[in-house]
């Protein structure tokens, strides 16, 4: 070691000892030897004591220890079930039978009365041969305010008309005479509007076959129809019963207006008052519906 480091261990020393006897200096019954070295061992302080607190103050209580909920999880759902849906053909709408030659259309026509409501009625009425060409004709007679004599679709009353005598070759027509008419009459009225209309539709095209073969230029069916219930439903009345006379085999009405009334008029005379109201009232129900088609 040089001489400087030994000067200058030596004044360290010097200065380490004197604050060492310095600090134990208030204590004789106790010797205490110091180690001395090159470099000095640092020395730990005792951690200072809190001081009390005083009365005036008040030290809050510890906090509560605060515990954060575990996060709620989503409530366990079903997994969604998924329907399959079978797909399902819808079945083709049947194509309308074509209809029959006019030739062969009674079988036809009769069936389709015979499953409509009400038609089995009207079939006790109704002829079994030629009942296209038959209706077709007599609606253009009644267009015309005629009623043919022969080849009608209806069968005729088997009833004769019942007359009472009055003597000098006058008769009265007996009010019994009317129900005659009456199940003819209650078939058709029993028949709905919206039966008798599909029916007209359904029948539409023999009809117009039908009509074409007689042979009447610039007209047309419907428009026939349409006329033909018109002069039913206009037709002129008359006090009843009225009196007849009889030159021939039929009764005539001895009232020269009354009898110069169309055929179709003279006819509704015969069928009674109620009838011809039932009657006219269903018809009138039938003509709306078809203007309102706009044919």
């Amino acid at each position: 070691m040089n001489d400087n480091k030994l000067v200058f261990s030596l004044v360290i020393g010097v200065i380490v000892l004197f604050g060492l006897f310095m600090a134990l200096s208030g204590d004789d019954s106790e010797r205490v030897d110091v180690m001395v070295t090159e470099e000095p061992e640092p020395v730990q302080l005792p951690a200072p004591v809190p001081e009390p607190p005083s009365p005036e103050t008040t030290v809050p209580p510890p906090a509560p220890e605060v515990v954060e909920e575990p996060e709620a999880l989503p409530p366990e759902t079903e997994p969604e079930v998924v329907e399959e849906v079978a797909e399902v053909e819808e079945a083709p709408v049947p194509a309308p039978e074509p209809l029959p030659n006019l030739n062969n259309s009674d079988d036809f026509v009769l069936a389709e009365l015979m499953e409509t409501d009400g038609g089995s009625a009207i079939l006790m009425h109704l002829v079994s041969e030629q009942l296209i060409r038959k209706f077709v004709v007599m609606v253009e007679n009644m267009s015309r305010g005629e009623f043919p004599d022969r080849n009608l679709p209806l069968e005729r009353p088997m009833e004769p008309m019942q007359v009472t005598e009055l003597g000098s070759e006058f008769y009265l027509m007996d009010e019994a005479s009317y129900r005659r008419f009456d199940s003819l009459v209650n078939a058709f009225s029993n028949v709905s509007t919206e039966t008798a209309v599909r029916l007209y539709d359904d029948f539409t095209p023999l009809f117009r076959q039908a009509y074409a073969e007689l042979g009447i230029p610039d007209s047309n069916f419907h428009t026939v129809m349409l006329t033909a219930i018109d002069n039913v439903l206009n037709a002129r009345s008359a006090p009843q019963p009225q009196q007849l006379v009889r030159p021939s085999l039929a009764y005539e009405y001895a009232d020269p207006e009354i009898e110069s009334y169309s055929d179709v008029e003279k006819l509704l005379m015969r069928l009674g008052p109620r009838n011809t109201e039932n009657l006219q009232q269903r018809l009138e129900f039938f003509k709306r519906r078809l203007e309102l088609e706009a044919r």
